[in-house]
């Protein structure tokens, strides 16, 4: 799913995103805000311990759900959007569900198979 982030004008997220676009170290991720007087749902989109913006409430409200569930998210950097007519920028980010494979799985269930209890 490819998202527009909202508030990006907002805790630095400008500098951090223009930081961001110059840094080939883009590991960026979400985090949750459940307490978020404004939207319960409200994820954050983060790069180390700085704030990029926020995913938009649509999005917000199938994702979150899911996150307090367990599962988790990978966000791509996508692009830096940019206007002729002002300064301020925007960012663009891909995010994907974390899937196990399965034979990640069939490892976990062949590797119980051989235990064995000895009392």
């Amino acid at each position: 799913m490819i998202i527009r982030l909202k508030g990006v004008i907002y805790n630095n997220a400008q500098q951090h995103i223009k930081e961001l676009s110059k840094k080939k170290n883009k590991e960026i991720y979400l985090e949750r805000e459940p307490n978020n007087i404004h939207d319960s749902n409200a994820i954050q989109v983060k790069w180390g311990d700085k704030f990029l913006g926020y995913i938009p409430t649509n999005d917000a409200q199938r994702i979150a759900p899911l996150i307090d569930s367990g599962i988790e998210f990978k966000v791509y950097f996508v692009k830096i959007n940019k206007s002729s007519y002002h300064e301020t920028v925007g960012l663009t980010v891909e995010i994907e569900e974390v899937t196990q494979s399965k034979s990640s799985n069939s490892v976990i269930i062949e590797l119980a198979e051989n235990v064995h209890f000895y009392l």
